[in-house]
């Protein structure tokens, strides 16, 4: 950590040390003034060196005093997430957080000056220009992430978020369409392209996330076992391409196939080994499973798929979306009975009270079923009801 001792008038020492840069790339310095004991040049020399040394130990263990700004610490926060693996699209929604509301709003605050009631004057600001509750929620989230972290790293007393007020956020019932909508689906996107319409399906059957889907290769496939991998996810990242990275719970996990899945992924690949024949290539041995290139060197684009998936549904005249396809699979698992773990294990939930809080009504009425089919095991004889 670098630090400068500057003696601006005999006897008085202005300290100075690098604390990084903040989110425009400009660099952030702590500054101090000492005086000596009279105003003769020099002195105070030796009292100014320890303060100077005490400040760079200080910033060096990342135990400061406090005198940093909320910018400063988003700058570092944000490096140090990049530092330990977070997700790229995690990232680039924290930067966007950090760049568009926490910076502007609150970038110049100092971390021991910041109060919960700055943070409920920026969330009632953001709620009054209509921005609901799900996007306050978020820029909380952020905030509280930065103020705990910097807790660990000794510059704030006290995570302040904890003590604001966010507005509530009531969970929507989450809708899913029917089984005739998604056939109607499938059947439109079959005769606009059978790619994509193969990974409509797989998506139906599996309930996996888009970025999954895309980045599934042909070495994930186990067709003798009836099973499938799914350990990547391809994303797009900031300035076109793509990239793939772990799954959202950075683990891979084995779900089953049935029939239907099978045979459509043997009549898929059937057709992409006679592309590749007819223009006289191979399919790369780790191929990507659905690509538009002839030999699988590069994956669908998650994008690709959700507006393709859009424009499928208005043929149909359906109104959904690609996830909705995932909440299909788990709302008709959980009707068929099984259970929230089982559910959550293959939809990739990093646990199954995720399942439960996202299906409740599902679930609820399932419980119905259940009290209903109590009822008729215990019901006397003559006593049956109106069932």
């Amino acid at each position: 950590m670098n630090g400068t001792k500057t003696e601006t008038k005999p006897g008085t020492w202005r300290l100075r040390v690098y604390a990084g840069r903040g989110p425009n790339g400009s660099p952030i310095q702590i500054a101090k003034t000492i005086h000596g004991p009279d105003s003769k040049p020099g002195s105070g020399s030796r009292l100014a060196d320890r303060e100077l040394a005490r400040m760079v130990a200080a910033l060096d263990t990342g135990s400061a005093t406090g005198s940093e700004t909320v910018g400063a610490l988003m700058a570092r926060w944000l490096d140090h997430c990049d530092s330990i693996g977070r997700s790229p699209t995690t990232m680039r929604a924290n930067r966007s957080i950090s760049a568009n509301v926490v910076v502007p709003e609150l970038g110049r605050y100092k971390l021991r000056a910041l109060t919960a009631g700055h943070l409920d004057a920026v969330y009632a600001k953001m709620t009054a220009k209509g921005s609901s509750a799900g996007t306050v929620r978020r820029v909380h989230a952020v905030i509280g992430a930065a103020l705990h972290q910097g807790e660990k790293w000794d510059l704030v007393d006290r995570n302040v978020a904890r003590r604001a007020s966010p507005p509530p956020v009531h969970a929507a019932v989450v809708e899913a369409p029917s089984p005739e909508q998604v056939q109607a689906i499938l059947v439109a996107a079959e005769k606009v392209e059978p790619t994509l319409a193969a990974m409509l399906l797989l998506a139906a059957l599996t309930g996996a996330r888009r970025g999954e889907m895309c980045a599934l290769r042909w070495t994930d496939l186990d067709a003798d076992a009836g099973t499938l991998t799914i350990a990547r996810s391809v994303y797009e990242p900031e300035g076109g391409g793509w990239a793939e990275k772990g799954t959202k719970t950075h683990q891979s996990r084995t779900i089953g196939l049935d029939d239907l899945g099978i045979e459509a992924l043997r009549r898929h690949r059937a057709s992409v080994d006679a592309l590749a024949a007819q223009l006289g290539l191979d399919v790369l041995a780790d191929a990507f499973m659905f690509s538009r290139s002839p030999v699988g060197a590069e994956p669908i684009r998650p994008d690709w798929l959700t507006k393709f998936t859009i424009r499928m549904a208005a043929k149909a005249k359906v109104k959904t979306h690609l996830h909705a396809l995932r909440h299909f699979s788990a709302t008709q698992a959980i009707a068929a009975g099984f259970d929230p773990v089982t559910v959550g294990g293959r939809l990739g939930h990093a646990d199954p009270s995720i399942t439960l809080r996202v299906y409740s009504h599902v679930l609820e009425q399932r419980d119905r079923d259940l009290a209903t089919s109590l009822g008729r095991t215990l019901a006397l004889p003559g006593h049956q009801g109106t069932q």
